[in-house]
């Protein structure tokens, strides 16, 4: 088995021979090693293993036997879950596909739109804005040059989540007569820009990458919602 550009093109059963991360035998325990992991949390560990190394290291500089190491676990076992480092990055931008950065959506009838608005604009914009979005988005663009094949794993499996994220929120607030605009999926989109604009910009030229203030943030939500209040079809305060 190969990689692109990783250096570790031996295959998975030349790797560590003899070696592997199963069940524990009696030296484990007498050493106090844990119990052997599910291959749910072994995969788990091994993407959060990952997440470490491509933002310490970017991209080009990170191996398999650094993913490995820092999982604690074998190259052998790292191969038998992802084939290369690029499988390994996309896992690591799949795991927002096991939940939402979205607000629980809780708008009723007869609730002002606008409280709706401000925790789903928040909670997505705050997930965006975060250091280690912001860390992944600054690898994405240093190393697409060199390795292409990032900002097509990139937008598949992060910008586009989010976008349909997003526009499933507003479309339900349309639908639930929150809002009246036939325009709800351009709206999210320019809410959303107006909202990170210059905060990602700054973030993303700022090392380390600081947290947002979340107060400041709500502040700015609560701004943009309304500004665009006329076009989502608000009644004005």
């Amino acid at each position: 088995m190969t990689t692109s550009g990783t250096g570790d093109n031996a295959s998975a059963e030349t790797l560590c021979p003899g070696q592997d991360d199963g069940a524990p035998t009696s030296r484990d325990a007498r050493i106090g090693r844990p119990l052997a992991l599910s291959p749910e949390d072994r995969r788990m560990a091994l993407v959060r293993a990952a997440g470490q190394v491509f933002r310490r290291d970017g991209f080009s500089g990170a191996t398999m036997q650094k993913i490995a190491a820092e999982a604690g676990m074998s190259k052998r076992t790292l191969y038998r879950i992802f084939p290369d480092k690029r499988a390994a990055f996309e896992a690591l931008l799949g795991v927002q596909q096991h939940g939402t950065p979205l607000s629980p959506y809780g708008y009723r009838p007869g609730d002002d739109p606008r409280a709706e608005l401000q925790r789903s604009l928040f909670s997505l914009t705050r997930y965006i804005l975060s250091p280690k979005r912001i860390t992944l988005t600054r690898l994405v663009i240093a190393d697409s040059q060199q390795h292409p094949e990032l900002s097509e794993s990139f937008h598949r499996l992060e910008v586009a989540a989010l976008i349909a994220q997003s526009t499933e929120r507003f479309k339900r607030l349309r639908a639930d007569g929150a809002i009246l605009t036939d325009q709800a999926v351009d709206l999210s989109r320019l809410m959303i820009g107006a909202i990170i604009g210059f905060r990602q910009v700054a973030a993303m030229s700022t090392h380390p990458t600081p947290e947002q203030d979340p107060d400041d943030l709500a502040a700015r939500v609560a701004q943009v919602i309304e500004i665009f209040a006329p076009a989502l079809g608000l009644s004005p305060r």
